[in-house]
C-alpha cells in the first residue's frame, strides 16, 4: 500500500477519466512504480513517482493518473495507531 507510508503527496500528472463511473459500480486499482530515488533533503524519505489505473470489475478504465509522492524509507516509517486489515472471516 503506497499510501500507507506517505508522507505528502507532491503532484499528479497526465490525469485521464476515460469513462463513467455509475453508483455501485466496484472499482479496483493497480499501480506500477515507475521511478524511485533518495530525497536530497531528508534521509529517511525518498521519492516514488508511479502510474495508477482505477478500473471496474468488468475492466473498464475510469481513471489513470500518474503521482509523485514523498514516502518514509524502510524502517523510518512513524509507528502508525490504523489496524491493518484482516481478511473476512466466511461463515
Amino acid at each position: 500500500d503506497l499510501s500507507r507510508n506517505a508522507m505528502a503527496n507532491l503532484g499528479w500528472d497526465e490525469v485521464r477519466l476515460p469513462n463513467p463511473l455509475f453508483e455501485g459500480d466496484t472499482v479496483y486499482s493497480r499501480s506500477e512504480v515507475l521511478e524511485t530515488r533518495e530525497s536530497k533533503s531528508r534521509p529517511n524519505v525518498g521519492i516514488v513517482k508511479v502510474k495508477t489505473i482505477g478500473f471496474t470489475e468488468d475492466g473498464t478504465i475510469v481513471i489513470e493518473f500518474k503521482r509523485t509522492i514523498m514516502i518514509y524509507r524502510r524502517g523510518h516509517a512513524p509507528t502508525s495507531h490504523i489496524p491493518e486489515p484482516q481478511p473476512s472471516k466466511k461463515r
